[in-house]
């Protein structure tokens, strides 16, 4: 299977972008993540000798609850370990260990240590480690996670996972309300070619309307579904999503923007989170902080494409992730500088490009569906969830 070209978003009537081929052989998708409450560990099992399974029981945790780590041990022979910790460190490196043992036995029946500890948001990684022969031994497999602010928390007091505290908070929305709020947020784009709603010349196959929008339990949920809807060109489309953009309220040239995001696993489905010129700008200028094409859940696109010198700028770069964007949520980020742009994912950076924002833009978030693999005839419709937005600026 080839993946999609990359697809930038822009108006039809605009001039033709370079061609961008990116062909590659597709790869099965990841099954998704077992979902267990909290309290009770998924164990992922290991197989090796000592550790014979590691997990956690919160996949997501917000930063006001406990995380339970916990692994399995057996030896041949029985052994001593001086100290035992299971290791988490945050992205500065620094140091949160937990559910230290000292003189800990591991023989031939299996030993469960468990841990547990709270973190504020970021990301993190950990990894279980034993102390014996006067030296650490760390054991594999090393796994990641993310903390994220609690709900009811003061979104001002957040900052950008994993690109420092230097960041004064600007713009936001945590979607804890009932409905969307449109004193922040529009349905339509100067992207979108058909009355600000659809742009059928991009390979979209859907009409981008309010209804699609809906909070609730905490998220914004971005709906597409079959439904035929005629726009006020004449054109007809089959399906109507869900396109917001920040242009009523909040438009920049430089910062950082961040959003968590579950994306729709059925294929045929083209979510992104991005930005576009300000209103009233006829300059191209656009970064994709990820597009995702649900057909192949090891990619995502992260472009950023400007006009600098009169010429076009096109940056597109295909990341594999190393997990199913489907399966659970994850924290997408760009730091848009004078000097270049830094995509990050999960607090971690990923790339970086020269490229930079020459004027003003507007945050971006949606799903499209993708006449270039459309969704199967069975397919009626599907969401991508947003769990918030956030930008801040340099004090």
């Amino acid at each position: 299977m080839s993946a999609p070209s990359p697809h930038p978003r822009r108006a039809a009537s605009r001039p033709a972008l370079l061609a961008l081929a990116l062909a590659f052989s597709g790869m099965a998708a990841l099954g998704p993540t077992r979902a267990t409450p909290p309290g009770v560990i998924d164990y992922e099992t290991v197989g090796a000798t000592p550790l014979r399974a590691i997990g956690r029981d919160l996949p997501a945790p917000t930063a006001e609850q406990t995380v339970l780590f916990g692994a399995r041990l057996q030896n041949p022979q029985p052994v001593v370990y001086d100290q035992i910790v299971f290791a988490v460190r945050d992205g500065g490196g620094r140091n949160f260990d937990l559910g230290h043992q000292s003189g800990y036995s591991v023989g031939t029946s299996e030993r469960t240590l468990t841990g547990s500890g709270r973190f504020p948001p970021g990301q993190y990684r950990y990894w279980l480690s034993y102390y014996a022969g006067g030296r650490w031994t760390d054991l594999a497999p090393e796994r990641s996670f993310t903390v994220v602010a609690a709900p009811g928390g003061d979104p001002a007091a957040t900052r950008p996972l994993g690109a420092g505290n230097d960041w004064v908070y600007a713009f936001g929305d945590e979607f804890d309300g009932t409905a969307v709020n449109w004193s922040k947020w529009a349905d339509t784009s100067s992207a979108e070619s058909d009355h600000g709603h659809g742009n059928p010349g991009n390979q979209q196959l859907e009409w981008n309307q309010a209804a699609n929008c809906s909070v609730a339990g905490g998220a914004l949920r971005l709906l597409a579904k079959r439904e035929r809807v005629v726009s006020p060109s004449g054109r007809s489309y089959d399906w109507t999503s869900c396109l917001l953009s920040s242009h009523p309220s909040y438009n920049f040239r430089y910062g950082f923007i961040e959003a968590r995001m579950k994306l729709p696993a059925a294929a045929g489905f083209w979510p992104a989170f991005w930005t576009f010129q300000a209103p009233g700008a006829q300059q191209w200028n656009e970064t994709d902080v990820f597009e995702y094409y649900s057909d192949n859940k090891t990619r995502l696109y992260l472009n950023q494409y400007v006009i600098r010198n009169g010429a076009e700028a096109l940056d597109s770069h295909v990341h594999t992730p190393g997990f199913d964007p489907s399966a659970d949520y994850h924290v997408y980020g760009a730091d848009i500088a004078p000097d270049a742009t830094r995509f990050y994912i999960d607090g971690r950076l990923v790339r970086t490009t020269a490229n930079a924002s020459q004027i003003e833009t507007s945050i971006l978030v949606d799903q499209f569906v993708y006449a270039g693999k459309p969704p199967a005839a069975a397919t009626q419709s599907a969401i991508t969830y947003v769990d918030y937005i956030r930008a801040w600026r340099r004090p």
